[in-house]
């Protein structure tokens, strides 16, 4: 069977996979120069699981075995690595003797990924919705609460009534009580998922509050419980969780917020700086 070489990223997304398929649908989803050009037993090896589940993974997708699934994905990336400079990224990366340089080229990819996929019209409709919302309620646990915290203090200028929930002991409850149709929730985490962010997000959509994901895969499990999801590449050299990619789309979504929302914002501002000099804050 013979698909169309532009619809592979797309076909990998829909498709209804295996766990363990999963994992090298999650592999070619976050680095899709390098598995282009991988076989598959190195496709196996870096996706965690057997080389048969990356060739029953092609078949899955309806191509006639692996070869084929990677000239697809050639033909998808071709065109991009000259302007993206993927392929010299990656060695740079694996030149560096020093993993706190090889830590900040990892941020420029990350950074330079998340831009050339970031979807502007969901951006867009993310802000509008922020923008006329009651309530926001910002969901971020363990690392990701440094997050929440971040985003949280950046709306809260415009947007009154903008809570940060960084811990289970039956906060998100409590808020999400007094939530109205007009209120928002964002979920923000990344690899490894915690299942109470997760339970959450899904408990706002089914209570038909608006609903949004900052993550950093189609795969990620918060995406089947957010109406907008916002996607931000998160790779990492060590155990220390990269989110200079996801730093910067949250300034992106208070920047969008706040220049939209500037007639509540201005007034607010102001008032703000003669408070801030009257009670000389800064130095």
């Amino acid at each position: 069977m013979t698909k169309g070489t532009k619809d592979i990223l797309q076909l990998i997304r829909k498709a209804s996979l295996s766990e363990k398929r999963k994992q090298v649908a999650k592999y070619i989803l976050d680095n899709c120069t390098e598995a282009a050009f991988l076989t598959a037993a190195e496709l196996a090896r870096r996706s965690s699981v057997s080389e048969p589940t990356v060739i029953r993974l092609a078949a899955a997708l309806g191509y006639s075995g692996f070869p084929a699934m990677r000239n697809a994905l050639q033909d998808r990336v071709q065109g991009k690595l000259n302007t993206l400079n993927r392929l010299t990224e990656s060695h740079r990366l694996k030149s560096s003797k020093s993993p706190a340089i090889r830590s900040l080229l990892t941020d420029m990819k990350n950074l330079e990924e998340t831009l050339h996929s970031l979807d502007v019209r969901t951006l867009n409709d993310v802000v509008d919705k922020l923008v006329n919302a009651d309530k926001v309620i910002i969901i971020g646990y363990k690392m990701s609460r440094s997050l929440a915290q971040f985003l949280q203090m950046a709306l809260k200028k415009t947007v009154d009534n903008t809570v940060a929930v960084t811990t289970g002991s039956g906060l998100f409850e409590e808020e999400l009580v007094v939530a109205t149709p007009s209120s928002v929730v964002i979920a923000i985490s990344f690899p490894r998922y915690t299942n109470m962010v997760v339970r959450h997000l899904c408990m706002a959509r089914k209570r038909h509050l608006t609903t949004v994901a900052i993550t950093d895969s189609e795969l990620s499990p918060l995406v089947e419980c957010a109406k907008y999801r916002l996607l931000a590449r998160c790779s990492l050299v060590s155990y220390v969780d990269s989110f200079a990619a996801a730093m910067s789309l949250l300034c992106a979504i208070a920047t969008g917020v706040s220049i939209k929302g500037e007639s509540t914002t201005r007034p607010r501002l102001e008032e703000l700086e003669a408070l801030w000099e009257e009670s000389a804050v800064f130095f």
